[in-house]
């Protein structure tokens, strides 16, 4: 996986969850400031109370921070705050899209283990050049692994 992904990229673009739907962002800190109440409710304990919390916001993180995803010649890339996931073209091996998203499978025939393995793009209104990109990409590979 390159250092640069700079080199070769095709499309990038940013997706802020939370910001599309920002009703839902409030439902989900209103949730949490709830189970916490009912914690500190029942325990007593506000250590307790602050730790579950911080839990619970650290798991939605990702809903509240932008994502970046960047289409390269030989791979893929979701970077978020902590994090950059990169995985290279020659993995996947064929696609499925909706309205929002394209996710990208490892396996040819549909698997219990896609949920585990596949790859999400959450795209914003350029679906359509993501799906070509996509394409082309996993064709590509596909040719390159024939014998």
């Amino acid at each position: 996986m390159s250092d640069n992904p700079s080199s070769g990229v095709l499309l990038s673009w940013k997706v802020w969850l939370a910001k599309k739907n920002p009703a839902r962002a409030v439902s989900v800190a209103v949730l949490i400031l709830i189970c916490a109440y009912f914690v500190f409710f029942t325990t007593g304990d506000l250590l307790l109370t602050v730790i579950g919390a911080a839990v619970l916001m650290i798991m939605v993180l990702p809903y509240y921070l932008p994502t970046t995803f960047i289409l390269t010649e030989e791979e893929v890339i979701k970077k978020m705050l902590f994090s950059t996931r990169a995985r290279r073209w020659e993995e996947f091996r064929r696609f499925r899209a909706d309205k929002r998203s394209v996710k990208l499978f490892t396996m040819e025939k549909p698997s219990r283990l896609d949920n585990y393995r596949a790859f999400l793009l959450i795209c914003n209104k350029n679906i359509d050049e993501v799906l070509r990109i996509v394409k082309d990409r996993i064709e590509a590979a596909a040719k390159a692994s024939e014998p």
